[in-house]
């Protein structure tokens, strides 16, 4: 049997007609928070409106875009009246605006301030630890599908060939992506050994970056023993993770390129250091004879009032040695009485008549007897 099969134009074309001939979606009015605005160089503005469970992708026209009184920025709370189309070339569904009326800020943007002041007053914002000029392994948090971390890693390798380079693939948008994130930045501080840690992705609308706008996602960040940059989006594109972090780089490549030491540059500054080593060692060398020099002259001068002082106490000792002594006795006048055993004879009452003695002079000894 033969199948018939459609064209995709033909059911875009049926789709498109279906939306456009409906009474309640031909002319409407449309409330939503406006979420990745852009004004186009050709005039036109894409935007989408979203609240807590949907997205609607709209657009409004250059002529009807030129007779607004204010343009709307992301955050805003919008009414707009136009009509629900099919752009074709896409197949996506959307709001052509044809007036739009700003009602204030939107509770999504209003949701995420106050998160953001809840962060900042309990210091989950307060990390500025510094990246490490000489990581030697980078843990990497992102999707293996998307272009971020193939730039990543060609940057990382130009750079420098031995940086070793761990990838924890993660979801980075949807429902089920914050959890995701969470769990790969867990693993990378308990398991990676990386000295330094890149999250993030390439650009999106934000309702593609908004896990990175996550609770969970900032105060993980936050937690992580291991210094963080946060590469989220685009340079105008920020969220929580990049406050979170130790330091927000714009796109991934430029977290690639902070976390990376350049080969050439580590070459040159170790041997700018070897050459610095060689220049103190030799001007030591140089300077050594005249240090020992110096040294030896103390040396000297120290032994020399050593000996000095020894020379003095000596000579003062020598002094009273002589002052004390018995030949000093003896040479004024005196002279030392001993009997034949070589006893000292101290008083005349242990003498006996006809006793031989012994008188010491101060230039000899002579033998006496006493008489009485």
């Amino acid at each position: 049997m033969k199948i018939k099969a459609y064209k995709v134009s033909k059911i875009t074309d049926y789709m498109r007609d279906l939306l456009e001939d409906d009474m309640l979606l031909c002319g409407l009015w449309v409330e939503g928070e406006v979420s990745g605005f852009t004004r186009h160089s050709s005039g036109h503005l894409f935007f989408a409106l979203k609240d807590e469970e949907s997205t609607l992708r709209c657009v409004i026209f250059k002529g009807e875009a030129s007779e607004l009184p204010n343009l709307p920025k992301n955050g805003d709370l919008v009414r707009i009246y136009g009509r629900i189309s099919l752009y074709k070339k896409s197949g996506e569904v959307r709001l052509i605006g044809e007036f739009l009326d700003l009602a204030g800020e939107g509770n999504i943007l209003q949701s995420l301030d106050k998160l953001k002041e809840k962060l900042l007053a309990e210091g989950v914002f307060a990390n500025r630890r510094k990246i490490p000029t000489y990581a030697r392994k980078i843990a990497i948090v992102t999707s293996l599908t998307g272009a971020a971390i193939a730039d990543m890693l060609k940057i990382i390798r130009s750079r420098n060939h031995l940086t070793e380079v761990v990838i924890l693939p993660t979801l980075v948008q949807g429902d089920h992506a914050p959890a995701d994130i969470v769990q790969a930045l867990e693993i990378a501080n308990a398991q990676s050994g990386a000295d330094v840690l890149i999250v993030g992705r390439g650009g999106g609308s934000a309702e593609d970056l908004w896990a990175f706008n996550n609770e969970m996602v900032a105060r993980a960040v936050f937690a992580s023993a291991i210094p963080v940059i946060s590469a989220v989006g685009h340079e105008t594109d920020f969220s929580l993770c990049d406050f979170a972090a130790d330091l927000r780089c714009a796109t991934p490549t430029e977290a690639a390129e902070v976390a990376t030491p350049r080969w050439g540059q580590m070459v040159g500054e170790l041997k700018f250091a070897v050459d610095e080593l060689n220049q103190a060692l030799n001007s030591q060398i140089e300077e050594m004879p005249a240090r020992l020099k110096r040294r030896a002259g103390v040396l000297r001068s120290a032994v020399h009032r050593h000996v000095d002082s020894a020379k003095r106490d000596l000579l003062s000792k020598s002094e009273i040695l002589e002052k004390i002594s018995p030949m000093a006795v003896l040479r004024r006048g005196f002279a030392f009485v001993t009997d034949n055993e070589g006893n000292t004879i101290r008083k005349s009452s242990s003498l006996t008549a006809g006793q031989s003695v012994a008188l010491q002079f101060q230039d000899g000894e002579t033998r006496a007897e006493i008489k009485g």
